[in-house]
């Protein structure tokens, strides 16, 4: 009988030991979705990079280091994508995005918000235009893409982002 209440017992601790973990840990982790305010601004460029009217942007898929691929359509043809992530610097992240038309090629990449005190050459517009136009290449390398002094860390991690990008669009 005491046995079986010591087992009882442990069990009972066990289990809310368990449940206890289970939350903690769970908090810890923060989806990130794109916020309406940036999901406007950027239907306000598509026109301007893809040939659309009318763009309708669908959610179809959401990558575990959340980058998130969304679907352009116009009167329900498919136009080309639409991708926003965020990519680490020094001591924070930064958000951006990327349209591609249908053949997956980039049209534009632009920066939604830089957060660092340093390295924001990084949203220069004449500087993100040299992504324009890239497909199944790798920029990891950086071999296409221009340094910038100051911005090492993040030039970096936005072509690899962008090389993640790209491949996950090749395997669709």
């Amino acid at each position: 009988m005491v046995l079986k209440s010591k087992k009882l017992i442990f069990r009972s601790l066990f289990t809310i030991y368990i449940i206890f973990i289970v939350v903690i840990f769970s908090s810890f982790y923060d989806p990130w979705v794109p916020s309406e305010q940036y999901l406007k601004k950027i239907e306000k460029k598509i026109p301007q990079s893809i040939s659309v009217n009318e763009p309708i942007i669908n959610l179809f898929y959401i990558s575990p280091d959340q980058i998130c691929y969304y679907k352009i359509m116009e009167h329900d043809l498919h136009k080309g994508y639409v991708v926003i992530a965020k990519a680490p610097s020094k001591h924070h992240f930064f958000d951006f995005y990327v349209i591609l038309d249908n053949q997956r090629n980039i049209s534009k990449v632009e920066i939604l918000k830089y957060r660092e005190n340093w390295g924001y050459e990084i949203s220069n517009k004449k500087w993100l235009r040299q992504f324009q136009k890239l497909y199944d290449s790798k920029l990891g390398s950086r071999h296409h893409v221009q340094a910038i002094s100051g911005a090492t860390i993040s030039v970096t991690s936005l072509c690899n982002y962008i090389d993640k990008i790209l491949d996950h669009l090749k395997s669709i």
